[in-house]
């Protein structure tokens, strides 16, 4: 049913624009192993028509596309920092997202990708935290009122797993970091706006990396609970995949403009290390956070039940 629905977006903005070089490419959820039946679809096309006004750059160009071809509940998202167009269509059942030429998408979709696929905890693990937050109302595809993307989530759980003893999964940018000083001539970088967004993608010799660490899958969702209940340093640590280690905001110069800039938790973007994931949580919604990760620390420990932790929120 996605390949059908893929191949009909192709087949449209083919139809609508047959000279534009328009490609689209499914991302996220879709693609990096993450994905349920109930996932939407992700997708971003990639095309050098780059008229602001007249193109498919243009949001609302897009939409009328997709409206004068049967798509329903057309929503264009111009203000984000990737502005989108949000749809239903009627016949496949299917809602997607798609923005345009947003190419680090696909590369933070590959490394998920990747993480995944070196350890069978890694999956797992993803998941229920992230239906946790979904279930806890802390996890808005949009990162709105206070709560966390998905996105945001899934990187909190890859440090996690990379900071370990031992480690469950490495640090593939600091592998690739580690080959570029060494074959500095035979590696060719992939830079998306001026940041080099390569990792080490031949994962065919980690596959036993985790192997040491025996930590169970419920071990290490209440470990989770625990690290950012009572041991993560919100005051000066921050979360980063891209290093696979906890750095100090005094580093990243994020001690600075704390409240105006949101830095109460600090997650950095693996392929924009200048931005902060988490940065839609001021204060009083991190304290929220942290209240909610007691919570389920405080649930797991007397009915060891993950699902009476993931209880639904319900409003006092």
């Amino acid at each position: 049913r996605r390949r059908k629905f893929i191949a009909k977006i192709k087949y449209i903005l083919s139809k609508e624009w047959p000279d534009k070089g328009i490609r689209v490419h499914p991302f996220g959820s879709t693609v990096n192993g993450l994905g349920t039946s109930r996932s939407d679809v992700d997708l971003c096309l990639t095309t050098p028509w780059e008229d602001p006004v007249n193109s498919i750059c243009n949001m609302h160009v897009l939409a009328s596309c997709l409206r004068a071809n049967g798509m329903t509940k057309i929503c264009t998202v111009t203000k984000a920092k990737v502005p989108i167009c949000k749809f239903f269509d009627p016949e496949l059942r299917i809602s997607c997202d798609i923005n345009v030429n947003n190419t680090i998408a696909l590369r933070n979709t590959t490394l998920v990708k990747l993480y995944v696929e070196l350890d069978p905890r890694v999956r797992p693990v993803i998941l229920i935290i992230k239906h946790w937050a979904k279930q806890r109302v802390l996890n808005d595809e949009t990162a709105k009122g206070g709560t966390l993307s998905s996105y945001c989530w899934v990187m909190m759980v890859l440090n996690f797993l990379q900071t370990r003893d031992p480690p469950i999964i490495p640090c593939l940018h600091q592998l690739y970091f580690d080959r570029l000083k060494d074959r500095n001539d035979l590696l060719t970088p992939i830079i998306i706006d001026g940041v080099d967004c390569s990792f080490e993608e031949d994962i065919t010799s980690l596959k036993d990396f985790g192997r040491k660490n025996n930590e169970t899958l419920g071990g290490l969702v209440y470990a989770f609970f625990r690290q950012f209940a009572f041991e993560f340093d919100y005051e000066t640590q921050v979360v980063s995949v891209r290093h696979g280690r906890l750095l100090s905001k005094k580093e990243k110069e994020w001690d600075q403009d704390v409240d105006r800039m949101c830095r109460h938790l600090c997650v950095e973007e693996p392929f924009t290390p200048h931005r902060n994931l988490a940065n839609s949580a001021d204060l009083l919604s991190v304290k929220g956070l942290r209240m909610e990760f007691q919570r389920a620390l405080r649930v797991l420990e007397e009915t060891a039940s993950v699902e009476a932790a993931c209880e639904p929120f319900v409003l006092p």
